[in-house]
């Protein structure tokens, strides 16, 4: 997705988001007002609701990371860790970044996140496994929005694109998620965002639901610093990070691979799936699903494309919004021997 496309999809996401009532007169901007920084929200999917996450905690039994991280806690401190190779190895072959064809931002970064959870067990497995395929982010997609959101926590359909985070993390614990598979006539081989559209409007098909519980996600907790992301990410669990922290594309990544917060908010929701506290300047590596070129400027640690550096300060301030989830294959989130990079 080449920056034209970018701002033809962020203007596509505040139309389709409209009719929530969240977008201000930022709305009839013109594309050229995104592009220069100027006050206008760029919705990429991501709702912000306190009730949906009020529903969340009241449900789960320990809904924070800080309730079930203490064999982790601090473990991430001083250390640099990247997941995505992990997902490279699997594939044999450089991470290609999503690229969302409407505001589906929430299920790309949870099924790029489950992937990556999927890679880091293969490795560490001491049963020979072998990759199989991605996770269809079309029935997360749906399923947060009509199976969770709608007929297990009696909320109001959203109207036009977009979905919660805790909705998406919810329903990957209770319900699970496919592979890119055909499935009879479903067919999620390749992604697509008609059908991702299609799905958020009728729910994941019933007949298929009982094959995503053959894949669940075992435990979802909510990230509230950016100590707890850093422990997580340390330990082989990837944080999903919902925020309306938005950031500067008009100068691209700096010398050091970061991009620094812009004054346009995002609604959006992206992937933290690396950690460097141990450099001059502490942050981590956000994988997003605008595609390659969205972003240019220096990079290191061999990041993927389409992916840029955040200091610490703002992923902690990202995740401090309280709609960031912590995801783990295991039931919580025991310690794990994650290596540096497999490079």
């Amino acid at each position: 997705m080449d920056r034209r496309d970018f701002l033809r999809l962020s203007a596509a996401s505040i139309a389709g988001l409209g009719a929530l009532g969240l977008v201000g007169p930022g709305l009839h901007r013109s594309l050229a007002a995104i592009a220069t920084e100027e006050t206008a929200p760029v919705y990429g999917g991501w709702v912000d609701s306190l009730e949906a996450r009020q529903n969340y905690i009241r449900q789960q039994a320990r809904p924070f990371l800080d309730q079930l991280n203490q064999n982790i806690r601090g473990t991430g401190k001083g250390r640099t860790v990247l997941l995505w190779p992990y997902l490279e190895k699997a594939y044999g072959h450089a991470l290609t970044p999503h690229a969302q064809e409407i505001g589906d931002c929430v299920s790309h970064a949870y099924g790029l996140g489950i992937d990556i959870l999927t890679a880091v067990q293969l490795a560490n497995s001491l049963v020979p496994q072998v990759w199989v395929a991605e996770a269809a982010t079309e029935t997360i997609y749906g399923g947060a929005r009509v199976q969770s959101r709608v007929q297990l926590n009696g909320q109001s359909p959203i109207p036009g694109d977009g979905i919660n985070s805790v909705n998406a993390a919810e329903f990957i614990k209770k319900f699970g998620v496919l592979l890119r598979q055909k499935y009879g006539t479903h067919d999620y081989r390749r992604y697509d965002g008609d059908v991702a559209r299609k799905l958020g409007q009728l729910g994941v098909p019933v007949e298929l639901l009982v094959l995503c519980k053959l894949h669940p996600v075992q435990t979802t907790a909510i990230v509230k610093s950016w100590d707890e992301a850093r422990d997580a990410v340390a330990n082989g669990y990837p944080v999903t990070l919902a925020s309306s922290v938005g950031f500067s594309m008009r100068r691209g990544r700096d010398q050091d691979g970061f991009l620094v917060p812009g004054r346009q908010p995002w609604y959006h929701c992206m992937l933290l799936a690396g950690i460097d506290d141990n450099a001059r300047r502490p942050g981590g590596v956000i994988l997003n699903s605008w595609g390659s070129d969205w972003v240019e400027g220096p990079t290191r640690l061999n990041q993927p494309a389409g992916s840029f550096f955040a200091d610490a300060s703002v992923i902690d301030r990202m995740c401090r919004q309280g709609d960031s989830i912590a995801l783990s294959q295991y039931v919580g989130y025991p310690l794990q021997n994650i290596e540096y990079s497999l490079y």
